[in-house]
C-alpha cells in the first residue's frame, strides 16, 4: 500500500509532535468492612494466588468510593509508584508513569484483556467510567515473563463488577459539581448458587476548563456515557464459563495549535469477552479465554473530519495450572494475540500477530517462596523475544518478609513508529527492534498488630529505548531507573491512615538529562475516620519538579494538593457524600502550557439497598 500524499491533519501533527517529545453507591461502614488485602486473592501470576512476591497495590471498590474520586487517572495517582501526566482537566489526555517507565511501558488489563491503541502504544485511561471497577490490581516492575509486550514497569489490571449471589439488586448515584459536572450511573446485581450477573450504565459530563491559556479561550468539555455487563455461570462443580462486555463512548473538546478552529473528537473504548474454566482433576485446572478490545477515534476540526484512527487487538488464551502438592503448582500457557488498525491515514501495515507460550512455577517451603517464570513470543513485524522473572521470599519472622527479584521484559515498536507514511516531519521506521530491560529489586514487608509497611528498592535498566530523531524514530538510547518506595497503613487514635512515597532517579545514561514528564519524588497521605454515621478524611499529595521535555530546558515545578470529603449514611439505604479536591486552589501544570483543575466540589447522592 502507497503512503497517503495528502496533508496531514493539523490535529495528527499536533499528537504525532508531542508523542515524539516524549461511582457507585457508597456505606459509610465500608472502611470498617473493607477486606483484607493480606487474605485476598489477587491474578497478578495469572491465576489466583494469596502469596504474589512481587511488589504490588490492591485499590477495591471500597477504597473508591473512600477517596471520592471520579477519574482513573487521579485515583491510580495516589498509590506508590504511580505518577500521572494530565493535559487540561477531566477526560484530558492523560499518561502514567509507572516507577519512572514510560507511559507505554505499562500493561493495562480490563478483565484480563490486554487494553491499548496498537498506533499509539497507551491506554486512553482517562476515558474509563471509574462507577464500574469492582477492583484494580498494580503489580510493579517488569511482567514480560507472564504477559509479554509493554510490561517494562508493570500492570495494573482494572475488573469491572460483578454479580453476587443475592436477590436482583439495584443501585443509583447522582452527582453534581465544579465546571457543571454531572455524573449519574444505575446498576442492578443478583444470581443464585450456579448465576451471577452485573449490568450497569454510567454518564458523565462537564464544561471543562481552558486546557491551554494562549490557544481559544474556551472551556473544553468533556462527555462520556459507558455500559457494562458480566455474567458467570457454573454448568456443574467442574466447569464454568462466563461474558463480559464494556463500552464507553465519549467526546472530547480540545486545544490544539490553531488560535480559532474548535477541535474535538469522538472516542470509543470497548472490550469483550468469553471464558471458561474446567476442573480436568483434582490437580489440573484448565482456564479458556477469547476476546477483543477496540480503540476508536474520530477527529474533527470546526465540524470537518480531521482523521480516523481505529485499532482492535484480538486475544486468545489457553492456560493449564498442574497442582504439584498443597504447596507448589504449574502454570502452562499459550497466547494468540492480532492487532488491526483501519482509519484515514495509509499504513504500510496494518495487521500483526503474536503468539507465545510462557510457564512459570510457584511454590513454597517453609520460610521460603517463590516464582520462577519465562515466556517466548514470537511477532510478525519484530520478531522473537524470550523474557523471565525470578522472585524469591523468606520469611524472617512472623511479622517480617524479606523479598528479592530479577526480571526482563520488552516493549513492541507501535504502528506509528513501525510504519506511519512519510509526511515531512515524521516517518515510520520498520527497522525497529523492541525495548529491552532488565530489573532488580529488594523489599521488606512489615505486617505487626498496629499495621503493615512496605519498603522496596529497584534498578531498571531500559536498552534500545525507542527516541525520535528527525524525522523518524530510531532505537538509540539507554535508561537506567534507580527508585525506593515505602507505604504504611496504620490507624492512630481511631483515624486510618494510609501514606506513600516514592523517590527515583530516572535518567538517560547517555546524556545524564532526567526522562521527561516524570517527578522525583512524590507522595501521598489519606486519612479517614468514622463518627457514628459520619465518616471524615481528607488526603494531602505532594510532587517534586519535573522535565517536559528530554533535553531538560523546560522544568516544571512541584505541587502541594489537599481534599476534604466527608459522607453521611442517611439510613440504610440511603447515602451523601460531599469533597472538595485541590481545596487550596494550586495553579499547577503537568504537560508544559496544559492547565489542570482548581479547587473543586462534588455532591453525591448514592443509592444501595
Amino acid at each position: 500500500m502507497k503512503p497517503s500524499t495528502k496533508a496531514m491533519p493539523l490535529r495528527v501533527c499536533a499528537r504525532l509532535t508531542l508523542a515524539a517529545l516524549a461511582t457507585s453507591t457508597f456505606s459509610v461502614t465500608a472502611l470498617a468492612e473493607q477486606e483484607s488485602l493480606d487474605a485476598m486473592t489477587i491474578t497478578a501470576n495469572r491465576m489466583p494466588t494469596e502469596n504474589v512476591l512481587a511488589p504490588n497495590t490492591v485499590i477495591t471498590r471500597a477504597d473508591i468510593d473512600r477517596l471520592q474520586i471520579n477519574n482513573l487517572p487521579s485515583l491510580l495517582s495516589r498509590f506508590p509508584g504511580m505518577d500521572i501526566s494530565n493535559s487540561g482537566g477531566l477526560g484530558k489526555n492523560s499518561s502514567v508513569y509507572l516507577r519512572g517507565t514510560n507511559s507505554d511501558h505499562v500493561l493495562f488489563l480490563v478483565d484480563r484483556v490486554k487494553w491499548h491503541s496498537a498506533t499509539s502504544g497507551g491506554a486512553a485511561i482517562q476515558d474509563f467510567p471509574v462507577n464500574q471497577i469492582e477492583r484494580i490490581e498494580i503489580v510493579r516492575g517488569p511482567r514480560s515473563g507472564l504477559y509479554g509486550s509493554e510490561a517494562i514497569g508493570g500492570v495494573i489490571q482494572i475488573f469491572t463488577r460483578q454479580g453476587k449471589n443475592q436477590d436482583p439488586t439495584p443501585y443509583a448515584s447522582v452527582d453534581i459539581g465544579s465546571h457543571n459536572t454531572k455524573q449519574a450511573s444505575a446498576g442492578v446485581s443478583g444470581g443464585n448458587e450456579t448465576t451471577r450477573y452485573h449490568a450497569n450504565f454510567s454518564h458523565q459530563s462537564t464544561n471543562g476548563i481552558n486546557a491551554r491559556e494562549e490557544d481559544n479561550p474556551d472551556h473544553d468539555g468533556y462527555r462520556n456515557n459507558s455500559v457494562s455487563a458480566k455474567i458467570d455461570h457454573d454448568i456443574n462443580k467442574d466447569w464454568s464459563v462466563g461474558a463480559n462486555f464494556l463500552r464507553a463512548q465519549s467526546q472530547n473538546h480540545y486545544d490544539s495549535f490553531s488560535l480559532t478552529e474548535d477541535f474535538y473528537a469522538d472516542n470509543i473504548q470497548q472490550v469483550m469477552g468469553v471464558n471458561s474454566r474446567y476442573q480436568f482433576t483434582d490437580n489440573w485446572l484448565m482456564s479458556f479465554n477469547l476476546s477483543e478490545s477496540r480503540d476508536e477515534s474520530d477527529n474533527y476540526a470546526d465540524g470537518t473530519a480531521d482523521g480516523t484512527f481505529n485499532t482492535r487487538h484480538r486475544f486468545f488464551s489457553l492456560v493449564n495450572t498442574f497442582m504439584l502438592s498443597k504447596q507448589q503448582r504449574l502454570n502452562v500457557g499459550l497466547d494468540y494475540d492480532n492487532d488491526r488498525i483501519e482509519g484515514t491515514i495509509d499504513y504500510d501495515e496494518t495487521s500483526r500477530d503474536n503468539k507465545a507460550i510462557f510457564i512459570s512455577w510457584q511454590g513454597h517451603a517453609g520460610n521460603h517462596s517463590w516464582l520462577l517464570s519465562t515466556r517466548h513470543d514470537d511477532n510478525e513485524a519484530y520478531g522473537e523475544e524470550t523474557t523471565g522473572t525470578a522472585e524469591w521470599g523468606y520469611q524472617l519472622t512472623q511479622a517480617l518478609q524479606f523479598t528479592a527479584n530479577v526480571g526482563t521484559a520488552f516493549k513492541a515498536p507501535t504502528f506509528n513508529e513501525l510504519y506511519y507514511p512519510d509526511v515531512g516531519f515524521f516517518v515510520g521506521n520498520p527497522d525497529l527492534e523492541a525495548e529491552k530491560s532488565k530489573n532488580y529489586g529488594v523489599g521488606l514487608l512489615g505486617n505487626t498488630d498496629w499495621g503493615t509497611w512496605g519498603v522496596h528498592a529497584f534498578q531498571n535498566k531500559i536498552r534500545d529505548l525507542l527516541v525520535y530523531q528527525f524525522p523518524t524514530t530510531e532505537n538509540v538510547a539507554e535508561a537506567k531507573i534507580k527508585g525506593l518506595e515505602f507505604d504504611l497503613a496504620t490507624t492512630l487514635m481511631n483515624w486510618q491512615v494510609q501514606f506513600n512515597a516514592t523517590v527515583l532517579t530516572p535518567e538517560d545514561e547517555e546524556t545524564g538529562n532526567k526522562l521527561p514528564r516524570r517527578a522525583q519524588r512524590f507522595a501521598n497521605l489519606h486519612v479517614d475516620r468514622q463518627f457514628g454515621d459520619w465518616l471524615i478524611g481528607g488526603s494531602w499529595k505532594v510532587s517534586d519538579y519535573r522535565y517536559d521535555d528530554a533535553a531538560n530546558n523546560t522544568r516544571l515545578s512541584g505541587y502541594g494538593l489537599v481534599d476534604f470529603r466527608v459522607a453521611y449514611q442517611i439510613d440504610n439505604d440511603w447515602s451523601v457524600k460531599l469533597n472538595a479536591m485541590n481545596v487550596f486552589d494550586k495553579e499547577y501544570q503537568t504537560v508544559n502550557n496544559f492547565n489542570t483543575l482548581d479547587r473543586t466540589y462534588m455532591l453525591s447522592l448514592h443509592y444501595q439497598p
